[in-house]
């Protein structure tokens, strides 16, 4: 039962899935060591790392700026919105490449830069 290319299939597709959808973006480090065997969910998980700890990282940065000068607290919630839509735009993506990898509009040309090295991190 477990071992049918079918349900291998499916495991695929999930795991492609739960990396954007879990937790972002340590979801998409978790996928990425539990599918390390599989290269199309290694890079899928990659690619969502890339994107959502570039997404984490602006976010930081905009709430230290948001604490030391509150007016910029406008551009905080707007990237809080930001982020929202590539969440949902990833998880639409990975529902439709069932398991198959797949290039986010837009970001992909930067995040393609950081993909393999995210990649080599599971070995």
């Amino acid at each position: 039962m477990g071992g049918t290319p079918a349900a291998a299939g499916s495991n695929k597709n999930l795991y492609t899935i739960l990396a954007w959808v879990l937790f972002p973006p340590i979801g998409s480090l978790i996928f990425l060591f539990i599918g390390k065997d599989d290269p199309d969910v290694k890079y899928n998980a990659a690619n969502a790392t890339v994107i959502h700890g570039a997404a984490l990282a602006i976010y930081l940065i905009l709430w230290i700026l948001t604490a030391i000068t509150v007016f910029l607290g406008i551009l905080l919630v707007l990237w809080s919105f930001i982020w929202f839509v590539i969440w949902v735009i990833g998880l639409i993506l990975a529902l439709q490449a069932g398991g198959k990898r797949f290039a986010f509009p837009g970001i992909q040309g930067l995040a393609s830069k950081y993909v393999p090295m995210v990649e080599g991190w599971a070995k």
